[in-house]
């Protein structure tokens, strides 16, 4: 069933998706009728609508992220325990292949101790909206950092366990929405202290890679390619680079992947990938960037006085 405040734009969507399934205008025509429901409502709106879902019994997989403050990211995940629920939180990167392949090289000790992180993610703003909710702070609950960003720090911290120290800049200017940042962040987890570097940017485009340095090797996740990763190191003296693969890969996007996830979840009522506990500490973390960001540097727009040459 699909729902929509718009039922118009819900049967448009019904027809160019080749659908036969209900329509209606508001959350509660599905209670009584499903099983589990897909939150894809604008940010402001994931915590209401994923309570209200929860409340009546129903599964839910919540469009990241689950909710603007953590206090309500860990309001969903309480009422989730209590009635028993499963509640998955779109960070469909976690499926990505080179994600896995990551995780079982730092398992693998590929890399050796490892060094630092350098994650860098960004290009122009060329996303269509219909609503224009992303360019409210009240409504997005962020920019830059709160959109995308929640992406990069859920897979950080499932890699490199907790932040121990943050710092945070950014371009907000005190009142709207940053549309760059750049964070400093160290861990403490599974591989050790871990030192790393994310900068993120809706107005120009950055390197867009995740690159990790160890003392034996280099890994690099390329942002155009999700399925590989790049090792960089020496063989017999010699610098080489090395492309890895799954060699059993399917051929399933990330997306489909985690909708597997919650299905399978469901069935056999078992943890999800990234429940909402997950999502609850990147929504902490996100908070006290925010609570003590500073400003970006950003030297062209501030104002210089120009003294007089002696004489004039």
């Amino acid at each position: 069933m699909l729902v929509d405040a718009s039922v118009k734009r819900a049967r448009l969507l019904r027809e160019s998706a080749g659908l036969s399934c209900e329509v209606g205008q508001r959350s509660s025509d599905v209670f009584g009728k499903v099983d589990a429901v897909i939150n894809a409502l604008p940010n402001y709106l994931h915590a209401s609508a994923t309570l209200e879902a929860l409340d009546a019994g129903l599964h839910v997989l919540c469009e990241k992220p689950l909710a603007l403050t953590a206090s309500d990211a860990r309001a969903c995940c309480e009422a989730a325990e209590v009635k028993g629920l499963v509640l998955v939180v779109g960070m469909n990167r976690r499926f990505d292949d080179s994600q896995a392949i990551l995780r079982m090289m730092l398992e693998d000790g590929t890399l050796g101790p490892l060094v630092d992180y350098d994650w860098e993610y960004g290009s122009p703003w060329e996303w269509e909206t219909v609503s224009g909710f992303y360019l409210s702070r009240v409504q997005a609950g962020g920019g830059v950092l709160m959109d995308f960003g929640v992406h990069l720090l859920d897979s950080l911290l499932d890699w490199f366990g907790p932040v121990t120290d943050q710092s945070c800049q950014h371009d907000d200017w005190g009142s709207g929405i940053e549309a760059n940042a750049a964070l400093q962040l160290s861990h403490s987890g599974p591989f050790g202290p871990v030192m790393g570097r994310v900068k993120l940017s809706r107005t120009y485009s950055l390197k867009n890679r995740l690159r990790v340095r160890g003392v034996l090797a280099c890994a690099e996740l390329p942002v155009a390619d999700r399925s590989v990763v790049i090792v960089h190191g020496t063989l017999a003296r010699q610098a080489v680079s090395m492309t890895v693969r799954l060699a059993d890969a399917g051929g399933h996007d990330s997306f489909s992947r985690q909708i597997d996830d919650f299905v399978e979840s469901i069935r056999h009522r078992r943890q999800p990938k990234v429940d909402g506990r997950h999502a609850a500490r990147v929504i902490e973390l996100v908070e006290r960037c925010y609570a003590h960001a500073g400003r970006l540097p950003e030297p062209w727009t501030e104002w210089q006085t120009v003294l007089p040459e002696a004489g004039v």
